[in-house]
């Protein structure tokens, strides 16, 4: 789908473009990287209040919001909407051609996907009269930024993941107890809950190679997680 919308961002006057589901989410964008992913779920969630106030979902073709710097242009079709941020100066007729062909190929990408679910944190019986929840290890792709945890003495949990572990234990958190029950390692670390991360690591616990080597796990290992 980014291919699409590096198309789209080639007509004069677009600065850039993402695709809304019609729950709010952001499924690809290609827009400058000065905007934030914050910034893109913000836009995101107020497109389909947007749409949602004025009842315009079913029936909207194209809606032009100018701005004195700017414009910003809503095209909805089958299960999403296009979002473009453009230039005042673009041209709506060569834009609308473009529009018109990839709402089509990006309308059949969306329903010949297969619904997408976020993998589940792995729940297995202790013997006890609750669960025992175990999640996978996993790193950061960004050693700069796992070292930043480990200096700080932290783990980090996707959203997903955080709102897992509190419906679980049916309690909030600000930490965690993990323990590596063969090697008989454990800790209690503070949890960062980070905002929009990839899919992969959704159910599992991020941490730094300090961390890893104090409860003697590598990526992939199952442990033990407990409300610390």
């Amino acid at each position: 789908m980014k291919d699409i919308l590096q198309q789209i961002n080639s007509v004069d006057g677009v600065i850039g473009c993402a695709v809304f589901s019609q729950n709010g989410d952001v499924l690809v964008h290609a827009l400058p990287a000065l905007i934030d992913a914050e910034s893109i779920k913000k836009a995101a969630s107020l497109t389909l209040e947007c749409s949602q106030g004025l009842q315009i979902t079913q029936t909207l073709d194209l809606l032009d919001l100018r701005y004195s710097d700017g414009r910003i242009l809503f095209k909805a079709f089958p299960g999403a909407m296009l979002f473009l941020l453009c230039s005042n100066n673009i041209n709506l007729q060569i834009l609308s051609i473009t529009l018109n062909l990839a709402v089509k190929k990006l309308g059949a990408m969306l329903s010949s996907a297969p619904p997408v679910s976020a993998p589940q944190p792995v729940v297995e019986d202790s013997g006890a009269s609750e669960g025992l929840l175990r999640m996978s290890i996993s790193h950061l792709a960004n050693k700069q930024a796992s070292a930043s945890f480990d200096s700080l003495g932290m783990v980090a949990v996707s959203q997903p993941t955080s709102q897992y572990i509190s419906d679980f234990y049916k309690t909030p958190f600000k930490k965690l107890t993990l323990t590596n029950s063969p090697a008989g390692t454990s800790g209690t670390f503070p949890v960062m809950v980070m905002k929009d991360m990839d899919l992969q690591y959704d159910g599992s616990v991020i941490v730094g190679p300090g961390i890893e080597k104090k409860l003697q796990v590598s990526e992939g290992d199952k442990i033990e997680v407990r409300i610390g």
